[in-house]
């Protein structure tokens, strides 16, 4: 096991700038680099929402429930004046994901 962890590390190692490798999967022709780069973002961006979700206070003093509280008040912002006050509520979310998707990669 530790032969075939450390080959594929290996591997991943010798990509060389300009070179691209795929995986296939169930069939399908999948960009290695693309599918690790999502997978860290979306670690990163559940990390965050785990530690700073952990103690929720009715007024948040300083910290990560501050900032993340920023963000989705900006967020908000932005979907309320872009898509209007009557219906921004039911895209906030797909809106927010797409935001924190792109901003953290």
């Amino acid at each position: 096991m530790d032969a075939i962890l450390f080959n594929s590390i290996y591997e991943l190692s010798d990509v060389e700038v300009g070179e691209h490798f795929y995986w296939t999967v169930a069939g399908f022709q999948v960009h290695g680099q693309v599918l690790i780069n999502s997978w860290i973002v979306i670690a990163l961006i559940l990390l965050l929402a785990v530690l700073t979700a952990r103690d929720l206070k009715p007024i948040p003093e300083e910290g990560g429930q501050n900032f993340i509280e920023y963000v989705l008040e900006f967020i908000r912002d932005i979907a309320k004046t872009q898509i209007g006050p009557e219906e921004y509520l039911n895209w906030v979310p797909f809106i927010g994901t797409m935001f924190l998707f792109i901003f953290v990669s």
